[in-house]
């Protein structure tokens, strides 16, 4: 007897870092379980993306609507107290201001251009 194929209701599950998509970490899923699988490997792979100077972003998404978010903090750094000689101490509040400012937009910049290193084991978690 020729085995029998029936149809079955299966999606792709893309995981999104930043908003750029990675295949190598997209797998297919039923649709009943799409959610539930996609918001697991979202958890996963949070352990295991390293904390960067910027906010990193960790979607799954299906047909392009996101099912399942995470958010990865940044480091804080403190221009304000680290630095030896730039420490700031007392006095005017624009210099404190300018540092901050200078820090904001710099972050920003690295936002922009920065990029998520996935090592081997964040593709096999």
């Amino acid at each position: 007897a020729a085995p029998r194929y029936e149809p079955a209701a299966v999606c792709k599950v893309e995981i999104a870092i930043n908003g750029e998509s990675v295949d190598a970490l997209a797998f297919a899923a039923r649709e009943a379980d799409a959610r539930q699988r996609g918001r697991a490997a979202v958890e996963r792979l949070r352990t295991h993306v390293p904390r960067q100077l910027f906010e990193v972003v960790i979607q799954a998404r299906v047909r392009g609507g996101s099912i399942a978010r995470a958010r990865v903090a940044p480091l804080r750094k403190d221009v304000l107290t680290t630095g030896g000689s730039k420490s700031v101490g007392g006095g005017d509040r624009t210099r404190k201001m300018k540092l901050l400012e200078k820090q904001k937009r710099g972050k920003a910049r690295q936002k922009t251009i920065g990029r998520v290193a996935l090592g081997q084991d964040a593709l096999w978690a």
